[in-house]
């Protein structure tokens, strides 16, 4: 009776040991996705910031400015930050719910 009772808690700690093994490559295969671009002016397609010509349309780029640049790496910090907190919550405050109250 005892062997069983074992058993059932190492096999719910494998399965759950298992799932977030998953749940963390899954998050790590989105972050991987997550590619810095910038939207190329004539045809509207998001290319690299590297590019120097657009794949779509074939126009000539003219280089990143440091505006630009750190625009797109706040886009792109934001992107990774929301992977990071995939499927977290933030606990609802009741107070602050209705509407009327910043009127």
């Amino acid at each position: 009776m005892f062997y069983w009772l074992i058993l059932f808690v190492v096999i719910f700690l494998a399965i759950n040991a298992v799932s977030k093994n998953q749940a963390k490559a899954q998050r790590q295969r989105a972050k991987a996705e997550v590619q810095k671009c910038r939207i190329c002016p004539e045809c509207a397609e998001g290319i690299k910031v590297e590019a120097k010509k657009c794949r779509y349309c074939g126009i000539s780029l003219m280089q990143v400015t440091e505006d630009e640049l750190a625009q797109i790496d706040k886009a792109y910090a934001l992107e990774i930050s929301k992977i990071e907190n995939m499927g977290v919550t933030q606990p609802k405050n009741k107070k602050y719910q209705n509407n009327d109250v910043w009127k």
